[in-house]
């Protein structure tokens, strides 16, 4: 389903996502953007990333003007973990909330409503 389909890079994304934030955050969010996940594991990606990132910002916001990039701290977090970090953070949080009912479905529930039970897990 994914072949053929066309989509923003995770640098546009990235940028567009940290854009999208109150004004005074943005440079905050720059400053601690963590890869996480296998896919994160590419050689290079962190700094063609920094570079991508970096190349949007003097465009769209400083408008070419590469003096204003001096502002700009943009650090790229790329911890040696990193492939790990998603389930670990899934173990962590599994751990926080085990005590909490409203949080898990149970293999009954799933087994009766199949993927409807879902509905509960989050806004509706």
């Amino acid at each position: 389903e994914l072949i053929d389909v066309e989509g923003d890079g995770m640098a546009d994304m990235v940028f567009r996502c940290i854009q999208e934030m109150d004004i005074d955050n943005r440079m905050m969010l720059y400053q601690h953007i963590v890869l996480s996940g296998g896919s994160t594991m590419y050689p290079g990606l962190p700094s063609r990333l920094e570079k991508e990132i970096l190349d949007r910002y003097l465009e769209v916001v400083l408008k070419g003007n590469k003096d204003g990039l001096k502002k700009l701290r943009l650090r790229i977090e790329d911890p040696p973990r990193r492939k790990h970090m998603v389930y670990l953070g899934g173990a962590v949080l599994a751990g926080i909330m085990k005590d909490a009912p409203e949080f898990w479905i149970s293999r009954d529930d799933y087994l009766e409503e199949g993927i409807a039970c879902l509905s509960k897990c989050g806004p509706s």
